[in-house]
Parts: structure tokens; C-alpha cells; sequence
């Protein structure tokens, strides 16, 4: 319990020093996935996480990354394909390098300590196709990305896959043994992109864990935003953010059954 107040503690001052040039600059952020269900339900982190989650449009990040050389010690910015030549995720974060999340294992100085910080993660929203059949390909392309991304993960890491999962996941390495990791990361990128400056009426994450990426989210939901408390400071969230947690968790209000309340990291 000490360290997930110490971890909760750190995450705060994480996310106000990302508010802050956010608002410097005129980027619109909004509290996201656990972090967003924390500050509806808890007014606060949810007790036992330990990461943080905000999400942009592809245009307000593409803003945060020119200004990202402006975070203070001890923060840095770090990007997908910055991990010593291993895949983790296609997700950008904010570290405090500072905080390590545990003792440093082989794995750990591989992938240079980045994925052993506390840490703010950064979820891209992207303009989904009009059609549900070019959504539907656009986000199978997404996971097939992911899938062949997973070729280039660091030997021992260990990740819970169903087991249908784990038979799709093999096939894609197989594939994506036979690219660079640099490649699979241009490719996402532009298919992330493809359908930008073309709204529909919905918008997806182009960045999650494989098996999120279907989640689509209604565009009027994240067309302005409200101020809700975490902790004693107001952050940014979605104007629609009852329909954003009831997509992602169903019942949000109804905690999860005790034995599943535990952190993913530490």
C-alpha cells in the first residue's frame, strides 16, 4: 500500500507538469481508461493502479511532440521503437526516470529501463473510416500491426493471451520476423493516418493493446471537454465521458470482485 501512495504521489506530479505544457501550448488532452474512471469514481487514482492514461487526437499529439523537449527533469518522452531495438507497444509515454517500478532485471537495462519507470501513457485517437466494413479493415489492420510487432519482443517478456490469441499471435510473428521493427512502425503509422482529414462519426485508438483496438468512440464525445477532480487539481476529460467508460467497462461504478483489484506493473 506504501508504494502504490508513493507511485500515486509521483503519477500526480507527472500528470499536472503534462497539464501544464498542454495548456502552455494550447493542446487538448483528456484524462483516459483507468485514469478517467479514477477521477469519476474515486475522485482520485483508482487505489490500486499504478500507471496513468491520457488520450489526444493524432492532431493535439503531433502538437505535444514538438513541444515534448520541454518537459522538465525528471522527465523524458519516449516513443515506440526507442526500447533498445524491442517491441513493447505502439504506445508513446512520459517517464519519470527517476521512479523505477522495481529491482532492474536483464530485460529491464535491454529495453533501456523504460518500460521499469512510472509512467504516463499516451493514447492516439484517430479518425475512423464513414463505412463500418473499411472500419472493421482499417482495425484488423491495426491488430495484424501489433501482431507482427510482437516478432520483435525482448526473448523472456511474458504477456496473457487467450489461447485462440496466442495461435493468431504466432502466425503474425512469423511474419514479422521478416521486417524491421522500424518498418512495422512506419507501416503502423501511416495506417493509422490513412483515414485523417476524413471524419466519420466515430474515432478509434490507434495504439492500445491488440485486443482494445475495436473499441470505437462517438467523435461528439471528444468535440470539447469538462474539468473533473484527481485529487485537488481539475484535469481535462472527455465532454462525454459517461458513454467513454461505459464502452470501455461496462458497469463503471461497480468496483471489480476484491482478488482482481491488484497493479499491473508493480
Amino acid at each position: 500500500m506504501e508504494q502504490l501512495e508513493h507511485v500515486h504521489k509521483i503519477l500526480f506530479e507527472a500528470l499536472k507538469t503534462v497539464k501544464n505544457l498542454c495548456e502552455k501550448h494550447g493542446i487538448q488532452y483528456n484524462l483516459d481508461g483507468g485514469t478517467l474512471l479514477g477521477a469519476v469514481r474515486h475522485k482520485d487514482f483508482i487505489p490500486w493502479d499504478d500507471d496513468a492514461d491520457i488520450t489526444m487526437k493524432r492532431e493535439e499529439y503531433d502538437k505535444f511532440v514538438a513541444v515534448a523537449h520541454e518537459l522538465p527533469a525528471p522527465y523524458k518522452f519516449v516513443r515506440p521503437g526507442e526500447y533498445g531495438g524491442y517491441f513493447f507497444d505502439f504506445v508513446p509515454r512520459i517517464l519519470n526516470m527517476d521512479e523505477p517500478l522495481r529491482e532492474e532485471t536483464p530485460e529491464d537495462t535491454a529495453q533501456n529501463n523504460y518500460q521499469n519507470r512510472v509512467a504516463v501513457d499516451i493514447f492516439v485517437l484517430e479518425d475512423a473510416p464513414s463505412s463500418q466494413l473499411a472500419t472493421k479493415l482499417s482495425i484488423l489492420r491495426q491488430q495484424i500491426l501489433y501482431g507482427y510487432g510482437m516478432a520483435h519482443r525482448y526473448p523472456t517478456t511474458v504477456r496473457e493471451h487467450s489461447f485462440i490469441d496466442k495461435m493468431k499471435i504466432g502466425v503474425l510473428k512469423t511474419v514479422g520476423r521478416t521486417m524491421s521493427l522500424e518498418t512495422i512502425i512506419k507501416k503502423h503509422q501511416k495506417a493509422s493516418t490513412k483515414h485523417r482529414g476524413k471524419p466519420g462519426e466515430y474515432l478509434f485508438s490507434s495504439n492500445p493493446i491488440m485486443k482494445e483496438v475495436h473499441i470505437l468512440f462517438n467523435r461528439e464525445d471528444y468535440e470539447s471537454s469538462v474539468m473533473l477532480p484527481l485529487g485537488d487539481e481539475l484535469f481535462s476529460c472527455p465532454v462525454g465521458w459517461d458513454r467513454v467508460l461505459k464502452g470501455f467497462y461496462g458497469d463503471y461504478m461497480t468496483p471489480p470482485k476484491e482478488e482482481d483489484r491488484r497493479p499491473m506493473h508493480i
